[in-house]
């Protein structure tokens, strides 16, 4: 046995959870979320079957790590690029800019969030459900920690304004894949915000 692998035989379960989400993510940017079978992860970590077994359990349980993952890399980015603004149109641009941003220069790295979203066709709704709350759990908490911290109270429910900037960024994503030179997502973007700022101020 070669020295790298004793040093991998003897990973920690924690260190062996995050080196399967890395295969996986990548076995889902080359083949997709059809691809990501418990097999295909163990063979890109170069470790045995029953290894993501014993981690994971099964495949859904690897999907929904991976998911949460994403959101606890993204998220933060994404708030804090908010946050630095005091006036709400400002908060609401620079989140969603922060996000298009993202999509931009890593698209494979949401390459998994389409993947997950397009399982419901396939009789999953579970998996888009947990997708969806992940996501609108952390938005709606940014948002309320930022009205709190400004002092400002919005017309509608934390609830609403998170599911609103969700459905912005959706679209915004999808727009930014199909537009090379970002001109026209950026001025549906300036459009939907100031739009959406204007619903959200009393």
């Amino acid at each position: 046995m070669t020295q790298d692998q004793q040093t991998r035989a003897y990973r920690s379960r924690g260190e062996r959870h995050d080196e399967l989400l890395d295969a996986a993510a990548l076995v889902v940017r080359d083949a997709g979320l059809p691809g990501l079978t418990t097999r295909a992860v163990a063979e890109r970590a170069g470790v045995a079957h029953g290894v993501v077994h014993y981690v994971f359990g099964a495949r859904r349980n690897l999907v929904v790590a991976l998911l949460e993952r994403q959101a606890r890399d993204v998220l933060p980015r994404v708030l804090a690029a908010a946050d630095a603004h005091d006036d709400l149109y400002a908060a609401l641009d620079a989140g969603i800019g922060a996000w298009l941003d993202l999509v931009r220069q890593e698209p494979e790295r949401f390459r998994l969030l389409e993947a997950v979203s397009g399982t419901a066709l396939e009789g999953d709704d579970g998996l888009v459900a947990a997708e969806r709350t992940l996501w609108h759990d952390g938005v709606a908490a940014g948002i309320s920690r930022w009205a709190v911290r400004h002092g400002v109270e919005l017309a509608e429910p934390t609830a609403v304004a998170a599911d609103a900037v969700l459905a912005l960024v959706d679209g915004l994503g999808r727009a930014a894949w199909s537009d090379p030179d970002g001109g026209a997502t950026e001025r549906a973007r300036r459009l939907l915000v100031r739009g959406l700022a204007h619903a959200l101020t009393r």
